[in-house]
């Protein structure tokens, strides 16, 4: 829960550490807990821009879950993941991140409305998870060519990607997705 609150804080090498702390403290008897924990590393790392740690906290919290089929922290967590389960998961498991997209789109249909409500926009039922993730890096100052290589995706399609976004915000600037989303 610290290394939670840590992360919503923005301190993110603080929430990392707590992370990291309580793995080592653990045998990893409990799963659930453990998964949250990478999930909450994974957001740290995906902060920091370190794009391996991320998919490697991501793949052990996963293959922990999928064990049971325990998709729930990664629906939760999906926005904040920014694209990392589409590039550890999509191209593997094509029909397990079908459930998952369906299981974000069904969880984050009530929030996504208010995700952003200082700046009173519906962030809104318009993007897709993986439009939702590379939104997500693009108000961060990813470039196209670090968000490609992070998804697994050409630079064109990421271009492709950005200018499908902003047309649907009806915006005609990247910098102006930050209004759209909760960074």
């Amino acid at each position: 829960m610290l290394g939670h609150v840590a992360y919503l804080k923005g301190e993110y090498a603080r929430a990392q550490g707590m992370v990291q702390t309580a793995m080592a403290m653990t045998e990893k008897i409990y799963p659930i807990p453990m998964i949250y924990l990478y999930c909450v590393a994974a957001m740290c790392q995906i902060n920091q821009k370190d794009q391996e740690g991320a998919r490697q906290s991501v793949t052990e919290g996963w293959e922990m879950a999928r064990k049971d089929k325990f998709l729930e922290p990664f629906i939760e967590y999906h926005g904040l993941f920014q694209g990392v389960l589409e590039a550890s998961i999509r191209k593997s498991e094509p029909e397990v991140y079908k459930k998952l997209v369906d299981g974000v789109i069904a969880f984050s249909r009530g929030w996504m409305k208010i995700h952003n409500p200082q700046m009173q926009k519906a962030v809104t039922d318009l993007l897709t998870p993986l439009e939702y993730s590379i939104a997500m890096l693009a108000c961060r100052d990813w470039t196209n060519q670090e968000i490609g290589e992070y998804l697994g995706l050409s630079v064109n399609t990421v271009k492709h990607y950005v200018s499908g976004i902003l047309e649907k915000l009806h915006i005609d600037k990247r910098e102006k997705i930050k209004e759209f989303v909760n960074q």
